[in-house]
């Protein structure tokens, strides 16, 4: 019996194991086929296109347009503004003690956290529309294509330049 047939025999009995109910002879039937699979990892988007084969509906992924770096730098700039919120509430914490103009001092601070607030969502605002802008800019076949020109410019010139320096081979380079 060649390899094929037995996964087949093995999936037919997990599928009739389960559609009778039984659990535990399902699960070896599945183990058993499973185990006759290769062991080679499927390339990226297997299933989705398996699935999309079967007539599934696959909902495609979305890579982020943002980069990773462009998170860390928004949580950096979390994380200092609200550092710097900390110093203003151990501030007027301090000067709470002293004075004790209790609705003033909140107000001041509201004030200063919402124009903090407000200046971060600004800057991040801007981030997406420089972000935004940036990806339309770069998006399609024809920046791809001038950076293929511009890599093969340089590999020419290299190629023309090469032995100009190295300084066994340059006729233009004086040996001590």
């Amino acid at each position: 019996m060649s390899r094929n047939a037995r996964l087949e025999r093995l999936v037919a009995s997990w599928l009739r194991y389960e559609a009778a109910g039984d659990e535990e002879r399902a699960a070896e039937a599945l183990r058993g086929a499973l185990s006759r699979l290769p062991a080679e990892l499927p390339p990226s988007g297997f299933a989705d296109r398996i699935l999309a084969a079967g007539g599934l509906e696959v909902e495609a992924r979305r890579r982020s347009w943002i980069p990773a770096w462009v998170w860390q730098g928004a949580f950096a700039a979390w994380l200092v503004s609200s550092s710097l919120v900390a110093l203003k509430v151990v501030g007027f914490a301090r000067d709470l003690a002293a004075s004790g103009q209790v609705v003033g001092l909140w107000a001041r601070f509201l004030v200063a956290s919402s124009r903090m607030v407000a200046e971060a969502i600004t800057l991040v605002r801007g981030l997406l529309r420089a972000g935004e802008a940036v990806s339309a800019a770069f998006s399609g076949p024809s920046v791809l294509l001038l950076l293929l020109a511009c890599a093969l410019a340089s590999l020419t010139a290299l190629g023309a330049l090469k032995p100009l320096l190295i300084p066994e081979r340059s006729r233009h380079v004086e040996s001590h």
